[in-house]
């Protein structure tokens, strides 16, 4: 699963637990080098009505945690991907409401599935055109080296191999310069299909440690 991590824009209703935030703003580069594309969350949105669903809301993108809330409204605007909330009447949940109403906390980032992107090597800018948003989590800093394999294995997990973009990352969050990443990415031709591999002999090698 991967994360678009973006300078958030929350708006807390003091006493009601209730807050409007965008999880993403569209047509920006964000912190990783992710633009968000005009239509890319319409496929997500569409898959999360019919199945009744909506993103999950974490914190920090603890995915083997308890939600600190949940996501009522959901919708893509001229500006990006607004959503409307509550948080949960627990001490997690008000936690956070009440870090978010001090402007402590000031970041999102989103957990999604890519579905259709675009990679710029001259721009070194990947471009987000279709992707499905699985859940939102209110965090302190942006992606990293961490966060970056922690998508890849969750990804690999599932089966999906992780995309040229990703891969670059990793290797540039290494210490590889980007023509060395850009070399061997080159030569990296994922397919879009679910991979078949065993994820647990692949855990023998200490970078999926």
């Amino acid at each position: 699963m991967n994360k678009l991590n973006m300078d958030c824009q929350i708006k807390t209703v003091s006493g009601t637990r209730k807050f409007t935030a965008y999880g993403n703003v569209k047509n920006v580069e964000d912190l990783a080098g992710d633009v968000a594309l005009d239509g890319c969350y319409a496929e997500s949105i569409k898959i999360h009505k019919q199945k009744g669903t909506a993103p999950i809301l974490f914190w920090g993108h603890k995915h083997d945690s308890l939600p600190i809330g949940g996501i009522d409204t959901f919708e893509e605007d001229s500006k990006g991907f607004l959503i409307e909330g509550d948080f949960a009447p627990t001490t997690m949940g008000k936690d956070i409401e009440i870090l978010a109403e001090r402007g402590d906390i000031k970041m999102l980032s989103m957990g999604y599935n890519v579905l259709d992107e675009m990679y710029d090597a001259k721009k070194n800018v990947n471009y987000l055109k279709s992707v499905h948003v699985k859940e939102v989590s209110f965090v302190n800093f942006a992606c990293n080296e961490d966060s970056v394999m922690v998508s890849i294995k969750s990804q690999m997990a599932e089966g999906i191999l992780p995309s040229v973009r990703e891969i670059e990352r990793l290797l540039r969050d290494g210490g590889m310069s980007r023509k060395q990443a850009m070399a061997i990415c080159s030569a990296y031709k994922p397919k879009t299909e679910k991979a078949k591999f065993d994820l647990a002999e692949l855990q023998r090698y200490t970078l999926f440690k």
